[in-house]
C-alpha cells in the first residue's frame, strides 16, 4: 500500500509540475510587452507608463489560476478513480487523498517556476541586442518579465482550492470511495446469518 500512494503522488506531481513547460511557451506567446525609455546611462526606465506593464503579470496570474483549477480537478479525480477501480475489484481500500494533495502542491510550485522560467528564456537575447544598439532616450520594447513574484503562489493556492471543494463536496454527498468501500463490508459482515446452535452442537459431536 505504500508503494501504490507513492506512485501515485509520484504520478501527480510530475504531471502538474511539467504542464510549466507548455503554459510557459502560452504566456510567452500571449503575453503583451511594454515598451521602455533608454536612460543617458544606457539603462532602460519605466517609460512611458502603461498598462501594458500590467497586463504582462495579469496573462501570467490568469494562466496559473486556470492551471491551478485544471490541476486540482484532475489530481481529485485521479485518486477518486483509482479508489473506486480498487473498491470495484475486491481490493483493500487505498486513501491516496493526502499523498495527491502533497503531490499536487509540490507539483503546482514547480511548475508555477517551470512556466515562469520557461516563457523568459523563449525571449532569448532580444532585448539585450535592442538596448545595446539604442541611443539614449529611444523607446524600445522591453522583455518579457514575471516583477509580481508572489504571483507564483496562484497556481498551488488555486490548485489546493479547488482540489478541497471537490473532496469536501464528496464528503458532503456520502460518496468518498474508501469511506463506502469501508461501510459496504462492515454491511456485509452485520448480514451475514448468525450460526444456529443447535447445528454448531451437531457438528461438534
Amino acid at each position: 500500500m505504500v508503494r501504490g500512494r507513492l506512485a501515485a503522488g509520484g504520478t501527480v506531481l510530475g504531471a502538474v509540475a511539467l504542464l510549466g513547460v507548455p503554459l510557459g511557451v502560452l504566456w510567452w506567446w500571449l503575453a503583451p510587452r511594454p515598451e521602455v525609455t533608454v536612460g543617458l546611462d544606457g539603462q532602460p526606465l519605466p517609460y512611458p507608463v502603461s498598462e501594458t506593464a500590467f497586463a504582462v503579470q495579469g496573462h501570467y496570474a490568469l494562466i496559473a489560476a486556470g492551471a491551478g483549477m485544471a490541476t486540482g480537478y484532475g489530481a481529485f479525480l485521479v485518486q477518486y478513480r483509482m479508489a473506486r477501480r480498487r473498491a470495484g475489484q475486491g481490493r483493500p481500500p487505498l486513501d491516496v487523498r493526502m499523498v495527491c494533495l502533497l503531490g499536487l502542491v509540490v507539483g503546482a510550485a514547480l511548475g508555477a517556476v517551470l512556466m515562469w522560467r520557461t516563457g523568459v528564456l523563449l525571449e532569448g537575447d532580444a532585448f539585450a541586442r535592442a538596448l545595446a544598439a539604442a541611443e539614449p532616450r529611444d523607446v524600445i520594447t522591453d522583455r518579457l518579465r514575471l516583477d509580481a513574484t508572489a504571483a507564483l503562489v496562484i497556481w498551488p493556492f488555486v490548485a489546493v482550492l479547488q482540489y478541497g471543494l471537490f473532496d469536501a463536496v464528496s464528503t458532503w454527498r456520502g460518496d468518498v470511495p474508501v469511506e463506502s468501500a469501508a461501510a459496504e463490508r462492515s454491511g456485509e459482515a452485520d448480514a451475514a446469518p448468525a450460526a444456529d446452535p443447535e447445528e454448531t452442537e451437531k457438528a461438534s459431536q
